[in-house]
């Protein structure tokens, strides 16, 4: 047992070193690697609790040189320490006494020691890299102007020439360890978090780079000689390897990584796929012996050439129980891995063992339609003839039994099927079965039975919608491989719906009566706050232009989807008089930059607020004021309120989408009831995303929210609903949220 880290395992004289968290302490710890019995701890300092999706504990792989370890803690302390005896030999803080600037995540970079010299990406203002004295710690020299973020330097070999090879937020460098002269750099143009952010670079050939550069696509770049200047150019760029932390490796020509979760094989010339393969599932891989060395996030163990012929597994060991996020290590004829919570060696033996499934047919529905027709099937001589005349008999699709069971079929072309969606969560899916040696595959699972949700079905790794099913509706919350749409308001993908027996669309999203039907009209305003033009839609009620009567305001934040998606007015114009009082809505088309909100917070406290009282018929005083929205609009929402406090007197969010840090920033905003008075409506979905490999659970996060809110004396209505996010769910629980903050009878004209 070991405790929660990233870092990798590192082995030398008998001894097996990694760091991790015991739950305070972040520590370096050797182990014996004949028995696994800890020789000695070492506690580097107080552990780095993970946010944002992260798990606890350090990052950076500890290296092993000349009888000593030299490791690197998330908080920036850089060590040295006895390997036999794990005593300190030196330290120095790489923030405190070399300027460096901690990364978002905390320092993941890994040493590395070349010509006697450890190098050491520190990311300081005037510093990319540096080179320390392994000896004392003492600073020899520092080089390259670039931000650092979780990039690691590399040994590397160009014209006979030893070089390290490391990559800035910017840019690509080549390097002499010895004296840290710069020997050439290059603009590689990359960005992204799993792209820019993350890159370690490699070598694919003489004077060949690869770079998973950019979170949609990766790059290859050649190394020339011109007039005695080493120059770069990019090959090419392809999107064969992308959205992934993991390090390929090349062997032979080609490159082996996972491209989202799938695991690839690519040209290294030409950048194009020779394969993907589903098994062995999401992982870390290494290459040993013209074998890749996997460690799946699962914890499972799998050995796989290393071939472009396809995928061809040798040998496979399920591990562990809980997640591992680090590569295999290889030494002394054994693989060493790790998980979340345990370290172990694995041995390799040669042994005759009967062929493993790759994939275990799904369990049979006992005593169901769906189980009778897969006993029949598989039974008959002409299984086509039974499908077809199985499916012929679905009325709708996918196919529901009882409440809460539903079968999701598809039937047509496809190696490989899947199934995506609210349900499973994000970065995830489920591989689909196929019924006997028929076209048909399904994947059946449990729902509640008032559920709605959205999926997709994902045929040879590319989305679809599900062919029998004629409901369809757009998405914001996820974007392409099922990834949670963390970047654009606006982006989204068309996914497939099915609702279960107990859920029912509410009657208020008909189209209204003509007289009963309000206008709107396009706005700018010219923000100082953001420094350009806010782009707003503004809703007059029915009567508007008729009357003399003032009215309340809804702020709608990331409005354009709310308008688009969640049809507001149609539902304002249906609640307004008979549900709700009638209002004037303000679709604000903007959001806040995450990292820094508080210039959005202030123009909409000085800037669009004033802007509203003086354009329209508004109940100005901040009783009659709310802000809300959906998803990451749901955020602003609540950041505005809470921002500047007393703006409005009313506040409603679907499905908050928050990061800890951004949760935990909010949180502390939140004045107790009696110091702010103020109307709350929260609502979440049972089906939220969520990411089973990562630390984050926005449904989880929501109900944190709603705790922390009735803690400080707000009553809050709404709560967890039975189905998922997005607007297409959202609007079915909008009414329920605007009768809650403007009931009919809860203004009147001044």
């Amino acid at each position: 047992s070991i405790g929660s880290g990233y870092s990798g395992v590192s082995i030398a004289d008998g001894r097996v070193v990694t760091m991790f968290s015991d739950g305070t302490t972040d520590v370096a710890a050797a182990f014996d690697e004949a028995s696994g019995r800890e020789l000695w701890r070492f506690e580097v300092e107080p552990m780095y609790r993970g946010q944002n999706g992260a798990h606890d504990g350090p990052m950076a792989t500890p290296v092993i040189e000349g009888g000593k370890v030299f490791g690197l803690g998330a908080r920036g302390r850089l060590f040295a320490l006895d390997l036999e005896t794990g005593k300190l030999s030196w330290a120095t803080d790489l923030v405190a006494d070399h300027g460096a600037r901690p990364p978002f995540y905390g320092f993941a970079t890994s040493p590395m020691i070349q010509d006697d010299v450890l190098v050491v990406e520190i990311g300081a203002e005037d510093a990319a890299v540096a080179g320390f004295d392994p000896s004392n710690g003492e600073r020899k020299w520092s080089a390259g102007i670039d931000a650092v973020n979780y990039q690691s330097p590399i040994p590397f070999e160009f014209g006979s020439r030893r070089q390290v090879l490391f990559t800035g937020l910017e840019k690509l460098y080549g390097l002499d360890a010895a004296s840290g002269e710069v020997l050439w750099e290059h603009a590689h143009g990359g960005t992204g978090w799993r792209g820019a952010r993350s890159i370690v670079p490699v070598p694919s050939g003489e004077g060949r780079i690869f770079l998973a550069y950019k979170d949609d696509a990766s790059a290859l770049f050649e190394l020339d000689h011109e007039d005695g200047v080493t120059v770069a150019r990019r090959a090419w760029e392809e999107r064969s390897i992308r959205n992934t932390y993991n390090v390929p490796v090349y062997h032979d020509g080609y490159l082996y990584s996972f491209s989202s979760r799938f695991l690839t094989s690519v040209d290294a010339a030409t950048g194009k796929p020779a394969w993907r393969s589903r098994p062995p599932g999401d992982g870390m891989v290494t290459l040993v012996d013209r074998h890749l060395v996997i460690q799946t996030k699962k914890g499972s163990l799998h050995v796989v050439r290393a071939s472009p012929e396809g995928y061809e597994q040798r040998a496979s060991l399920d591990l562990f129980d809980d997640l591992a996020w680090t590569p295999p290590s290889f030494a002394n004829g054994h693989i060493f891995v790790r998980s979340l919570g345990e370290l172990a060696r694995v041995e390799i033996r040669r042994e005759q063992v009967a062929a493993v499934a790759l994939s275990r047919p799904q369990a049979r529905d006992g005593g169901s339609r769906f189980a009778a027709f897969l006993t029949e099937v598989r039974g008959a001589s002409d299984s086509s003839a039974v499908v077809d005349e199985f499916l012929a008999s679905i009325e709708t699709y996918p196919l529901i039994e009882g409440d809460s069971r539903v079968h999701f079929l598809y039937r047509g072309p496809g190696e490989d099927l899947a199934v995506g969606g609210d349900m499973i969560g994000a970065r995830q899916e489920r591989t689909m079965t196929r019924v006997a040696d028929t076209d048909l595959l399904y994947y059946s699972t449990t729902l509640e039975p008032g559920a709605r949700v959205n999926y997709v079905f994902i045929r040879d790794y590319d989305l679809i919608m599900d062919p029998l099913n004629p409901r369809t509706t757009a998405s914001t919350v996820y974007v392409a491989d099922m990834e949670m749409n963390f970047e654009s308001p606006d982006a989204e993908i068309e996914m497939s719906w099915v609702a279960m027996p107990g859920w029912e669309a509410p009657a208020y999203l008909d189209e209204a009566a003509p007289e009963r039907q309000g206008r709107i009209e396009t706005r700018r305003l010219k923000s100082a706050r953001l420094g350009k033009q806010l782009d707003m839609d503004v809703y007059l009620p029915a009567g508007y232009d008729t009357a003399d009567q003032r009215y309340p305001v809804v702020f709608v934040h990331a409005g354009r989807v709310a308008l688009r998606n969640g049809r507001l007015p149609t539902i304002l114009d249906n609640l307004a008089g008979e549900r709700m009082a009638p209002v004037i809505a303000v679709f604000v088309h903007e959001l806040p930059d995450f990292f820094n909100g508080a210039p959005y917070v202030a123009m909409f406290a000085e800037e669009l607020i004033p802007w509203v009282d003086e354009n329209y018929r508004t109940l100005a005083s901040p009783d009659q004021r709310a802000s809300i929205g959906g998803g990451w609009g749901g955020l602003t929402a609540l950041s505005c309120t809470f921002g500047e406090p007393g703006t409005v007197g009313k506040v409603g969010a679907h499905s908050v989408f928050m990061l800890d840090f951004l949760r935990v920033a909010l949180e502390s905003r939140v004045p107790a009831a009696d110091d702010m008075p103020l109307d709350v409506y929260l609502d979440w979905g049972m089906y939220d995303p969520v990411s089973a490999d990562e630390a984050w659970d926005m449904r989880a996060d929501n109900e944190h929210l709603a705790g922390v809110l009735r803690q400080r004396g707000y009553s809050v209505a709404g709560g967890e609903s039975s189905d998922g996010p997005g607007w297409s769910t959202w609007r079915t629980r909008t009414g329920d949220m605007l009768e809650t903050l403007f009931p009919v009878d809860s203004t009147q004209d001044e």
